[in-house]
């Protein structure tokens, strides 16, 4: 017998169009996933460039190459005014050249890097960024290898990194501490190695952790949270007994709760889990009319790696499996009813998850351990 034989539901990195995420199983599309971003957002696409997906459209990301995965993100500002176009006096040049690269391609696939040039002692700043903001900048040099300052001045908490041919994209959490930790340094060519280097997509955002490019040409520009539901597939989860299974990687250890949840739509029937506020643990719980039937604390887990995660639920026989191993099991409770929502935030509609997915699936029996 295939596992096939007994999965419900099945979500992957798959079809979509505006507004839906389609599901392989069901091939009727009764549990094809509503997505909703009220925003233009990026994505890095199958040959690794920036690409700009319209409001609604569910992003497949290939960023690390390989398989792609969901990305699912909140709502960020870009605070930079001018994310390209590094010619603009709102940076300030100290000793250094600025013109446009039209021979390499940016990480977007245009021809719209800017080369900057200096001798020992330059650099290219804006004063953006405080405390509990993120700071970011793609970098790569015209030929060769070498070091440079980037995002923090001389000595910094950022400072020099190694650059080569290849762009990277380089971030770090503004820090009102250091000298000049505020600043946003694009390149500082003090104590660097370089006298040239290409620069493209600066970003400064809230949060403790660079989320994906927002370009930005004169003004701010917000990027809105992208939210998946999908509600009235009741016929689909078996309130009973089930798996909950899903292959999932968190944004950044940044100590908030993110939650995949199977519910009624109230918080108060599910079986969910989700990364939780204190770091590298996965806490999965079952609730039934509100009280808390069953919970699972597993620490040691590094969360913005892949974790494959089931939750296996069944009155007096319920278990978690992490990356397959079970670490716990609990073996009184009973089972929620009127299951028949499936989403990537509480149940209720809150803590939504935020992070990469590359794969979830219902079961409506609770399989063996086998």
């Amino acid at each position: 017998m295939s596992l096939l034989d007994d999965v419900s539901i099945v979500v992957t990195p798959n079809g979509y169009k505006a507004g839906e995420l389609y599901a392989v199983i069901p091939s009727d599309g009764a549990a094809d996933m509503d997505v909703t971003r009220a925003t233009d957002a990026t994505r890095v696409d199958a040959n690794g460039l920036i690409e700009q997906v319209l409001a609604n459209v569910p992003r497949i990301d290939y960023t690390g190459g390989g398989c792609p995965h969901i990305l699912i993100e909140p709502q960020r500002t870009n605070t930079i005014a001018y994310s390209e176009d590094f010619s603009q006096s709102y940076w300030a040049k100290s000793g250094v050249t600025v013109s446009l690269e039209t021979t390499i391609k940016s990480p977007n696939g245009g021809y719209n890097a800017y080369k900057i040039s200096s001798g020992t002692s330059g650099n290219l700043n804006r004063i953006a960024g405080v405390t509990g903001q993120t700071k970011s900048i793609f970098v790569r040099t015209v030929s060769g290898t070498g070091t440079i300052g980037v995002l923090s001045y001389n000595g910094g908490s950022a400072s020099t990194q190694n650059i080569t041919e290849e762009w990277q994209r380089f971030d770090v959490l503004a820090n009102s501490g250091d000298t000049d930790g505020t600043t946003f340094f694009a390149v500082d060519f003090r104590n660097s190695t370089l006298t040239e280097v290409l620069i493209f997509g600066a970003q400064v955002e809230n949060g403790l952790n660079a989320t994906s490019y927002i370009p930005t040409s004169g003004s701010t520009v917000t990027r809105n949270q992208d939210i998946f539901t999908r509600d009235g597939i009741g016929s689909l989860i078996n309130s009973t007994e089930g798996v909950l299974f899903a292959e999932i990687a968190a944004l950044s250890n940044d100590g908030t709760n993110r939650i995949i949840a199977l519910s009624d739509g109230t918080g108060n029937n599910l079986v969910r889990f989700y990364f939780s506020t204190s770091s590298s643990r996965v806490v999965a719980q079952v609730k039934v009319g509100g009280s808390t039937q069953v919970t699972f604390d597993i620490t040691g887990i590094t969360v913005t790696d892949f974790n494959k995660v089931a939750l296996k639920y069944k009155e007096n026989d319920f278990s978690i499996w992490i990356n397959g191993t079970e670490r716990g099991t609990d073996v009184i409770g009973t089972t929620p009813t009127g299951m028949n929502k499936l989403a990537f935030d509480d149940g209720a509609g809150s803590s939504n998850f935020f992070g990469k997915v590359k794969q979830l699936q219902v079961y409506d029996t609770s399989l063996s351990d086998t």
